[in-house]
């Protein structure tokens, strides 16, 4: 929509969800199978994982990151559809128009694959309690750190989306990190899957070596003041 002087006119939220609502219904009624995303309730996550992801958020934001705007678009029903796979997010956003997101993350390190399975080796015992959030607290905190977690910082994702904004993130791709986090919120094994990481890797219990079980039979003859007969 456009103002008299030819820029284009902010839609207001009514707008944006009107539009939003006209399109799936358009979509579905051409067959189309979406996944729409929407959470309109003011912490946008209720579990530890999506807390983790929205906490993150907001970190980023105070250093500077605009995603506010994609805060809007989420809580007015405007994402159409979603999903999460290894290593990226696809994702069809409602605004002024329909545009397609593509989010690209970078895979995990190999150091920071071995930080994080040396800081969980032996203290994690279950996938539940994993997924729950319920271990060590120093554990959390490694999974949850800024630079060598689970948790991506700005830097790592690629971004595209079909409209001609240039900022990075624009507000459509901006929905789209933070309807991410409202589907981790609800199923957490979606971030290990966005990060191409099997939970069970950092389950496993250290290796242990093998205690050596041979004895010295002169030493015990000596301490116990008798002759001990060896089998081979």
């Amino acid at each position: 929509m456009m103002c008299e002087d030819d820029t284009p006119r902010r839609l207001s939220v009514k707008e944006l969800a009107r539009l939003a609502t006209e399109r799936l219904a358009r979509l579905r009624a051409d067959g189309a199978e979406l996944s729409p995303v929407v959470n309109s309730s003011r912490k946008l996550a209720a579990n530890f994982w999506g807390s983790a992801w929205m906490r993150h958020l907001a970190c980023c934001e105070a250093g500077g990151l605009c995603l506010a705007p994609g805060r809007t678009l989420l809580r007015h029903g405007c994402v159409l559809d979603l999903h999460i796979g290894p290593g990226q997010i696809t994702a069809l956003v409602s605004a002024d128009e329909l545009y397609e997101v593509q989010l690209r993350l970078s895979p995990l390190s190999d150091e920071q694959l071995e930080q994080l399975r040396a800081a969980c080796s032996g203290k994690i015992h279950s996938l539940v309690s994993l997924l729950e959030g319920k271990v060590d607290a120093a554990v959390l905190t490694q999974l949850c750190a800024p630079e060598d977690g689970l948790l991506p910082e700005p830097a790592e994702w690629h971004m595209n989306c079909t409209c001609p904004d240039w900022a990075e993130p624009c507000a459509h791709a901006a929905a789209a990190i933070y309807a991410a986090g409202t589907l981790i919120d609800a199923d957490p094994m979606l971030l290990f899957r966005l990060r191409s990481l099997e939970p069970s890797a950092l389950l496993a219990a250290p290796q242990v070596p093998c205690a050596d079980t041979s004895f010295d039979s002169a030493a015990l003859s000596s301490v116990f003041g008798i002759e001990l007969d060896v089998m081979p």
